[in-house]
């Protein structure tokens, strides 16, 4: 973790980033579980906090497609007050950072390192196709998630899933973000409340976003 008065240039991440630690958290791909009431008391048992908020976005495969490639390209977590770098498209294993600006716009630029744990997506056919399941026909449903996790360094340990999916009965389209964390940092511990209120104001902000971006970018 690294603060700065001005937002941090590329070269200033990269290099802050190849001085990275490894994972700070032992819970590596725990945002998978939790959609699980037990598995969620388990890790508040743990210390850990779980947030999950969900948003519609669209409408039918087209605005599903859309949706995968803002995820794809961290589109989501643009924001202006928060930014990725380096923006290459997401991959499995992949090292980036996270810049925020702890209480825009006046406030200082904080650089927290993250790793690109998992990338899946997960898709269900109608019954007669599941006969065929090489053939890339007759999905009714599917889900394209990601999960990033914290790096020593963070102010936080743990994790956040991003994930968008398509409803196999009325086509509806869900963003959602899901996560994980506690302190890992002398002044998250002691900011801790200040810390929530930033992550929950992150989820807020970029699941309007989102809604928002899809509604205005809408084909006609």
């Amino acid at each position: 973790m690294t603060f700065s008065l001005f937002k941090p240039t590329r070269a200033k991440v990269e290099e802050f980033l190849s001085t990275a630690g490894e994972l700070n958290y032992d819970e590596k791909c725990g945002t998978r579980g939790l959609a699980d009431e037990e598995e969620v008391s388990r890790l508040k048992s743990k210390g850990y906090r779980v947030c999950r908020r969900s948003v519609a976005i669209g409408e039918g495969w087209s605005d599903y497609r859309r949706a995968v490639a803002k995820l794809k390209q961290w589109d989501h977590i643009q924001l202006g007050w928060t930014t990725v770098v380096p923006d290459a498209p997401v991959k499995k294993g992949s090292d980036v950072c996270l810049c925020a600006r702890l209480l825009p716009p006046i406030g200082a630029w904080v650089m927290n390192p993250l790793n690109t744990v998992y990338v899946e997506t997960k898709r269900t056919k109608v019954p007669l196709l599941n006969l065929v399941p090489i053939l890339p026909l007759g999905y009714n449903s599917s889900r394209f998630s990601f999960a990033a996790g914290t790096k020593k360094g963070h102010l936080l340990a743990g994790e956040e899933r991003f994930s968008v999916s398509i409803d196999k009965k009325d086509k509806s389209v869900t963003y959602e973000i899901s996560s994980l964390s506690k302190p890992a940092h002398l002044l998250s511990r002691v900011g801790y409340p200040l810390v929530c209120l930033l992550q929950s104001g992150f989820i807020r902000h970029s699941t309007r976003s989102m809604a928002r971006k899809m509604r205005r970018e809408k084909p006609l």
